[in-house]
């Protein structure tokens, strides 16, 4: 049952019913309302805490948390730190969409958006030995990337991928060697988009992609 509860409120979250911040019902009201026992109720909602989903307030009840990746990721983090096979499977499937991405991005990006992967390539840079800083640039550019694809189905499918990719660029990002070789790779990337060289696009990503998963 509390099972069945948690897929029931995440179906109102995904359907946009329940929004980041909004306050859940009062537990007796909620546990009415689905036809539920309020024992079970208090045990999806933890699972739902626990997940990052919502976040109980003393005193005032349980509210949907502000559903931002990082925070969401953050179980997923932990899983995957058990297992190799899980972020060899991410860099997998990243090697799969990603290139077709770069490639799409490179026939249809324009100037402006070149210039500001330039610009963020030259952030990164400077802030190489800062790791959580270049992450956020790395995540920044692979996303401007997906935009630039102009595909809405693959733009979202890699925003599932990215806030997976939190946990694995955490690893490999503590390595200033990896971030080195990545700004290289970068700098590639964004000269194949400014010339609109879709196969080279693609081949520089692929790259990319294999240096850091051979870097784990």
């Amino acid at each position: 049952m509390p099972q069945q509860i948690v897929s029931r409120l995440l179906d109102l979250i995904q359907q946009r019913h329940l929004g980041p911040g909004d306050r859940l019902p009062a537990e007796r009201e909620l546990a009415a309302t689905m036809g539920v026992s309020r024992s079970s109720l208090r045990e999806a909602l933890r699972a739902l805490t626990v997940l990052g989903v919502t976040e109980m307030r003393h005193g005032t009840g349980t509210y949907v948390s502000s559903l931002e990746p990082d925070l969401l990721v953050r179980p997923l983090s932990f899983v995957l730190s058990l297992s190799d096979g899980g972020f060899d499977q991410l860099f997998e499937a990243r090697k799969v969409v990603e290139p077709a991405i770069a490639a799409l991005a490179a026939t249809r990006v324009d100037d402006a958006t070149v210039d500001r992967l330039d610009a963020l390539v030259t952030r990164a840079e400077a802030v190489i030995e800062n790791s959580e800083a270049f992450m956020l640039t790395d995540v920044e550019l692979h996303d401007i990337i997906g935009e630039a694809a102009g595909n809405a189905i693959l733009e979202r499918f890699m925003e599932s991928i990215h806030a997976l990719g939190l946990a694995s660029r955490r690893e490999t990002g503590t390595k200033r060697s990896v971030r080195e070789q990545s700004a290289k790779d970068h700098r590639a990337i964004v000269a194949a988009l400014r010339a609109h060289d879709a196969a080279a696009a693609a081949d520089a990503m692929h790259i990319h992609l294999e240096n850091v998963a051979q870097a784990r």
